[in-house]
């Protein structure tokens, strides 16, 4: 039975994982995708943190300095516009050993290829597209 005891009590040590949102605008986009993965999962599987208008590294450096703990799984989804300030939170991630999903560049770099523009790169910038629903 002391196997058993112990063995409990590894369950009520699991920390759940924690998925950050960075965003360089409100978020919105970024945590709607987080929320629709974390829905395919249990109830409160993961717990979803969100740092909205994002302008610099140095928020993101000191954001994940004070509350990375040691044995909570994280990963981060985001959605930067500009490549720079992309290319820097990815790399810090990286030195980190931090999971990253980038939601926003693959999409512009392919609908730049797609249009033969240039995107605007301007955060929190909503046009108004028509969905044309099949």
């Amino acid at each position: 039975m002391g196997d058993e005891a112990g063995m409990d009590e590894d369950i009520f040590d699991v920390q759940t994982p924690v998925v950050i949102v960075i965003s360089d605008a409100r978020g919105k986009t970024a945590t709607g995708v987080v929320e629709a993965a974390a829905d395919q999962f249990s109830e409160d599987s993961v717990t979803i943190k969100s740092i909205a208008n994002v302008r610099s590294l140095d928020t993101v450096v000191k954001y994940l300095d004070e509350n990375l703990e040691e044995g909570i799984p994280v990963a981060v989804f985001h959605t930067i516009v500009d490549r720079n300030l992309r290319r820097d939170i990815r790399r810090e991630l990286d030195k980190r050993g931090v999971p990253s999903i980038d939601l926003l560049g693959p999409a512009i770099t392919v609908l730049s290829s797609l249009t033969g523009e240039e995107p605007k790169l301007v955060a929190g910038r909503r046009v108004d597209s028509e969905v044309q629903e099949i």
